[in-house]
């Protein structure tokens, strides 16, 4: 198989991948695609002014961010009464959420075991292991703080949270653009690596502006 077929025949299956688990989730429609999206957006504007410049300067950043739709695979475990469940959920299922991180990593690291394709599938298991983590030691699941944090959970993690805050949630109404840019940076230092939140407001507009094209879509 050349190389072309074999990484699309890769993304295809990401993709397939991502779609099964986005479609037990009924809260969320296209966050994998709207996430994927927001973080190339994010990636390039932090290659351009070369904050992190370090850390990415081996990444490929077409691989990275397919590797970023598996972020969730790890909800595959979880019960669909939790996953769609009408509202904010207890705190006992709340815990059962939190689990999809680990089980996430637990999911990949068979796919590592089995294919043998480490460096993409890494990547995978940092962004689904690290992106519920923040900044001051308060996430999850192990509390790390600062930059013991893998970049990709550091970069996903405002993604993530900028999604969630602006489509609708079966707890919240979306929020404007505005106020989601105002809770990111009022974040910044606490959930938020205050670098990215930097690049991630002097290129708010492009997120703006996609948001409307899944707006219009």
């Amino acid at each position: 198989m050349s190389e072309s077929k074999f990484i699309r025949l890769k993304n295809s299956i990401v993709s397939t991948l991502a779609g099964v688990i986005e479609s037990r989730d009924k809260t969320t429609g296209k966050h994998v695609e709207r996430t994927s999206a927001y973080l190339k957006v994010l990636l390039n504007a932090m290659r351009e002014r070369g904050v992190y410049a370090k850390e990415m300067a081996r990444w490929d950043f077409d691989a990275v961010i397919s590797a970023a739709r598996l972020h969730d695979i790890g909800k595959i475990v979880v019960s669909d009464l939790i996953l769609n469940k009408p509202g904010v959920l207890t705190v006992s299922e709340f815990a059962i959420m939190k689990t999809h991180t680990t089980h996430g990593e637990d999911v990949i690291d068979k796919m590592i075991a089995e294919s043998g394709d480490e460096d993409f599938l890494l990547s995978a298991k940092l962004f689904a292991g690290n992106h519920h983590e923040k900044w001051d030691g308060s996430g999850y699941p192990r509390g790390l703080k600062g930059t013991d944090i893998p970049l990709h959970g550091r970069v996903l993690a405002l993604v993530d949270v900028y999604d969630a805050l602006t489509t609708n949630r079966s707890y919240k109404e979306a929020f404007t653009p505005e106020k989601a840019k105002r809770i990111i940076m009022e974040s910044s230092g606490t959930h938020f690596d205050p670098k990215i939140v930097d690049v991630f407001l002097e290129t708010s507009n492009k997120f703006e502006e996609l948001g409307k094209k899944w707006k219009s879509n």
